[in-house]
């Protein structure tokens, strides 16, 4: 009886703690820019629930992200700088977390906080990347950048909406929050708008339309007024379910603004000009502040007044800051790198900030042939990269210095020798380059960056390509698209491999497999340009000879595969193509599929 009893206060007293833990509620804008809020100056979105939400919250006027999405949603997840959680890009398998990350829900599961995530999660694509591989209790991958009759998977099962994507994303949120109000929970709501194409329902286009924009435009403000009604959604809900004090909600987005679409081609001049009112340099992909700066509100009712923070805070940074408010002590990893900035929401802005962030992006730099922003850093690149090459630079809260930065307007301010050095604290809008001016600050930032660039160059996981989850149960992905290491004329673009042509030319696939076997192995590819291509795949033990014909998924045979670490070569044997410079025009992936399995394409999870 004695240990019932201790049992029932025991599980009382979690209950109590449980519910003093606030509710997280975690939304991210893509592609939104600072100044895409009527809140900050916008002349043309419509945003009054994001804006209430401001009134409301903790805003932070210098808070920093990365120059593309799948980066700073790295950073955002792991509190790290994104190239050491093997990150390093946006596609072409250049954009897996790397396995061994402990990440945002792991770690809020440890105080029984339930989890869910909807919409953009780009940081890894196949078995064992999922968000519902890494913590998640619930999660919806949706295609990208589908925004009409979203589809996606949910927790590995493809599904399909006849509703735009804003609206689906919201109504799993809303279902999934109704579920779990009677404990704590995160709630990532990850839109994917503004991201082009720039395409929304004709209720959000309509009154734009009515003004004379063009549909560009109309569509572009569309996007952002219908994820704004969404987010009211979201904030409603608080409100009437009473969850409202007792939940933190989080704004920001994952990048600066872009200026094309894939539909509509690019905005005019004047409308660029119209869209940033501040006037800030740059756009995104690059480390000018407009592709950096994002809007940061943070907001807790029963705790924190509304204020605005103007010291320099980090995408980095948000994690730490999640743990020291559940008051969760000991980081998974000690090269956690973020700073908490609780001691900011609770008042206390006073004092130095030592913070420091590591400025670079998708545009790794190498001389190696055929490198581009897709192609994997493996061993050979990586030992390769020299600092003096790299578009990348150092932000302390009083400075910031660039190293070879974007040069493509000729209104921004010219490096001088590669450098440019700005002081932000009286010159945020990086009008004058002070290099020359501050010798003795660019000389102690110049060498905080070469040591940081010799830190990632030694971390053993930065710029990491995936390592494939193989099943010996049912069939398994391998991204044709992403290999671990490619050589020749071999070329990665973001959803396919290119260019094997010549004898020799080849890529390398790194394998973790469940059990050893033997594997059926097709491929798919995006056109007939490889017929008469002849190949070698290879494994640890085993390889088999392949000449490739026109049909876009085809069996090329069985191959045995040891457990655990296992690799596929592909690897170019002679071309009979009558089309030698682009044979492999289209691969897109490696189906590994158990020996005699009957498997069906349709049913396999296969996103973008």
């Amino acid at each position: 009886m004695k240990y019932g009893f201790i049992a029932i206060v025991t599980f009382l007293t979690f209950q109590l703690y449980a519910q003093e833990l606030p509710n997280i509620l975690l939304i991210t804008a893509d592609d939104m820019g600072y100044d895409d809020l009527s809140a900050h100056g916008s002349q043309h979105s419509q945003t009054p629930n994001l804006d209430d939400l401001a009134q409301q919250a903790i805003t932070f006027s210098d808070f920093s992200v990365s120059p593309v999405c799948a980066t700073t949603r790295a950073s955002l997840l792991t509190g790290k700088h994104f190239y050491k959680t093997g990150v390093s890009g946006v596609h072409g398998g250049r954009d897996y977390m790397h396995l061994s990350e402990k990440i945002l829900p792991e770690i809020l599961k440890r105080k029984g906080y339930k989890s869910g995530m909807w919409g953009k999660w780009h940081t890894g694509k196949s078995e064992g990347y999922f968000p519902w591989d890494r913590g998640f209790d619930e999660a919806y991958y949706a295609e990208l950048y589908r925004h009409a009759n979203s589809f996606g998977f949910f927790n590995g099962d493809k599904v399909e909406h006849n509703e735009w994507v804003s609206k689906v994303v919201t109504d799993y949120a809303l279902a999934f929050m109704e579920k779990n109000k009677a404990q704590p929970f995160l709630a990532y709501v990850s839109y994917l708008a503004p991201h082009e194409p720039w395409l929304a329902p004709k209720k959000y286009t309509q009154p734009f339309l009515e003004k004379g924009m063009r549909p560009a435009t109309a569509n572009l403000y569309g996007m952002i007024s219908e994820m704004d009604f969404h987010i009211g959604r979201l904030m409603d809900y608080l409100e009437t379910s009473g969850l409202i004090e007792n939940t933190i909600v989080i704004f920001l987005s994952d990048n600066g603004p872009w200026w094309d679409s894939s539909n509509f081609g690019a905005m005019k001049k004047d409308e660029w000009i119209a869209r940033n009112p501040t006037k800030m340099n740059g756009n995104k992909g690059q480390s000018w502040q407009n592709g950096i700066r994002s809007p940061l509100f943070v907001s807790w009712p029963s705790r924190w007044a509304p204020a605005n923070v103007e010291r320099y805070v980090d995408v980095k940074d948000i994690l730490p800051t999640l743990m020291d408010i559940a008051e969760i002590k000991t980081a998974p990893d000690s090269l956690m790198e973020g700073e908490s900035f609780l001691p900011y929401l609770n008042g206390d802005t006073e004092g130095v900030n030592t913070r420091f962030t590591y400025i670079a992006s998708h545009n790794v730099v190498s001389s190696s042939p055929h490198f581009n922003q897709w192609t994997p850093v493996d061993h050979e690149v990586k030992s390769s990269l020299r600092l003096s090459s790299q578009p990348v630079g150092i932000r302390t809260e009083q400075y910031k210095l660039l190293l070879n930065p974007a040069a493509d307007n000729e209104k921004y301010p010219k490096a001088k020798d590669g450098w440019a050095l700005f002081d932000m604290q009286n010159d945020p809008l990086e009008r004058n380059n002070i290099v020359n001016e501050k010798r003795d600050v660019a000389s102690m930032l110049k060498h905080k960056l070469s040591c940081y660039f010799n830190d990632i160059l030694n971390s053993e996981n930065s710029y990491a390509p995936p390592v494939y989850l193989v099943s010996n149960v049912r069939p398994s992905i391998v991204n044709g698209f992403g290999p671990s290491s490619t050589r020749g004329n071999t070329t990665s673009e973001a959803h396919v491999l290119t260019n094997l042509r010549d004898r020799g030319d080849y890529a390398h696939y790194d394998l973790n497999v469940a059990e050893s076997g033997r594997y059926d192995i097709y491929i798919s590819q995006q056109d007939t340009d490889s017929v008469g291509l002849l190949i070698k795949l290879s494994t640890q033990s085993d390889k088999l000879k392949y000449e490739f014909n026109e049909k876009s998924i085809q069996k090329i045979g069985s191959i045995n595969l040891k457990k655990d670490q296992d690799y596929f070569r592909l690897e170019v044997l002679n071309n009979n193509s009558q089309k030698p410079w682009t044979a492999i025009n289209g691969l897109r992936h490696i189906f590994v599929v158990p020996h005699k399995t009957e498997f069906a394409l349709k049913d396999l999870a296969i996103p973008n």
